[in-house]
C-alpha cells in the first residue's frame, strides 16, 4: 500500500461555533482554523498528481481530482470525499481516437468529456477515450471581437459543450475581457469586464533583444473564472470585487466585496515595462508584497463561499518568503460574515481548504 501528499500542499479545516442554523451570521462568529496534510491512498499505484500542481482539475461537485500527465497521455483520478485514487486511463495521441501529440491542458465538460487543449485546437472526447469532435478557436467567425493579434484562450464550457468561454491574449497592453463562442450557432458574445481593465497597472514586462530578435517575458495579474450553479464568476488577484454573470439573463453584475481586516484592492504605481531581469524581478516582487486574493470557493454543505486573502512581507537577504494570511467566510449573496488571520496557522499561502460545521 502507497500514500501519496496532494501538492495543493494543505487542507484548512475550517469548524464554526454557534446554533445550527446555517443561514445565520451568528454561526460564523467564532471560526477554528486548523491545517492537515492531503494524503491520498494511491493503492500500488505511483502517481504524478503527487509531483505538481499544474494540470490538476476538479470536477464541478469538487469530489474528484483529475490530473493529465500531458507527457504520458494518462489521466489518473482521484476521489477527494474518499481520499483513494481511483484509476489511470491513458488516451491516444494519434489515430482515430487521437487527441493530440501535445496537449498540455484539459478542461473539463459536464462529468462524463474532456477537452484536451492543444495550441488553438481543442480535441473532444469521453472518458473512455473515444474522440468526439475537435474544435479550432482559430476560425474568423470566432475572432470578430478581437484586435489584430490577439487570441483566444479556452477556460471553460457549458455542461453541454455547446458553448466555450474564453478570455483574450494580447502581445501589449492587457485585456479583461471574456468571449462568448456559441459552438451551435456560430455566434460570439463580448463580457466586458471594464473594471477589470485596473489590471493593466499590476502587469510587469521585461523585453530584451537577444540572438538577433527579441526576447519578452510577461507577469501579468490573474484573471480567474469559475462557475457556481448557472452563473459565471470572474476575479482577480488584484481586487476583492468580483463579476457575476447570468447567460440564461445576458446580464452582469459588478460586485463590491468588502474586508476590514485587509486592503480591497492593489493601489500602489509600477513601472510596468523594464529593460533588465533584476528590474523584472524586483517588480514582480514589490506587486507581491501587496493584497492579493485567491478564487472564490463553494461550499455546497454549508452554502458559503471561501476566500483568502494574502500579502507577502518584505524579504530579508536570502530567507525564506514569509506571508500574512487571512480568510473570509462569504455568504451566497457575497457579503462578508466573518474573517479571521491565519498566518500562524498555516506554511505559506493554501490552495486547498474546506469547511466543516
Amino acid at each position: 500500500m502507497k500514500y501519496f501528499i496532494l501538492p495543493i500542499a494543505a487542507l484548512l479545516l475550517i469548524s464554526c461555533g454557534g446554533n445550527s442554523d446555517q443561514s445565520s451570521a451568528g454561526n460564523y462568529a467564532d471560526i477554528t482554523i486548523s491545517m492537515d496534510t492531503v494524503v491520498v491512498d494511491s493503492g500500488d499505484e505511483i502517481l504524478m498528481a503527487a509531483t505538481n500542481f499544474y494540470n490538476q482539475t476538479l470536477n464541478q461537485s469538487a469530489d474528484r481530482l483529475y490530473f493529465w500527465n500531458y507527457r504520458s497521455h494518462i489521466l489518473e483520478i482521484v476521489d477527494l470525499n474518499e481520499m483513494v485514487f481511483l484509476e489511470k486511463r491513458r488516451f491516444e495521441k494519434e489515430g482515430p481516437n487521437g487527441v493530440g501529440q501535445f496537449p498540455n491542458r484539459i478542461i473539463l465538460i459536464g462529468e462524463d468529456k474532456i477537452g484536451f487543449v492543444q495550441w488553438a485546437q481543442i480535441n473532444i472526447a469521453d472518458m473512455n477515450g473515444n474522440l468526439l469532435k475537435t474544435i479550432s478557436i482559430d476560425e474568423d467567425w470566432m475572432k470578430g471581437e478581437l484586435n489584430e493579434n490577439e487570441s483566444l484562450i479556452p477556460y471553460g464550457f457549458s455542461d453541454d459543450g455547446e458553448t466555450l468561454y474564453c478570455a483574450i491574449a494580447t502581445p501589449q497592453r492587457l485585456n479583461s475581457n471574456f468571449i462568448e463562442v456559441d459552438l451551435t450557432n456560430k455566434k460570439t458574445k463580448l463580457i466586458e469586464l471594464t473594471e477589470f481593465d485596473k489590471r493593466e497597472k499590476f502587469r510587469v514586462t521585461f523585453t530584451v533583444e537577444m540572438n538577433g530578435g527579441i526576447s519578452t517575458s510577461t507577469a501579468p495579474p490573474s484573471l480567474d473564472y469559475t462557475r457556481h450553479k448557472d452563473k459565471l464568476i470572474f476575479c482577480t488577484n488584484v481586487f476583492n470585487n468580483i463579476y457575476q454573470f447570468d447567460p440564461k439573463t445576458n446580464s452582469l453584475e459588478y460586485i463590491t466585496i468588502s474586508n476590514s481586516l485587509t486592503p480591497n484592492e492593489k493601489i500602489k504605481d509600477y513601472e510596468n515595462d523594464v529593460n533588465s531581469e533584476e528590474a523584472f524581478f524586483r517588480i514582480m516582487n514589490e506587486i507581491q508584497e501587496e493584497v492579493s486574493f485567491s478564487n472564490l470557493l463553494w461550499d455546497d454543505v454549508n452554502h458559503v463561499f471561501y476566500r483568502i486573502t494574502s500579502f507577502n512581507m518584505p524579504r530579508i537577504d536570502q530567507e525564506k518568503i514569509k506571508s500574512k494570511v487571512f480568510i473570509s467566510i462569504i455568504s451566497e449573496d457575497f457579503k462578508v460574515i466573518n474573517e479571521k488571520e491565519i498566518t500562524d496557522n498555516v506554511d505559506g499561502v493554501p490552495n486547498g481548504y474546506s469547511g466543516v460545521c
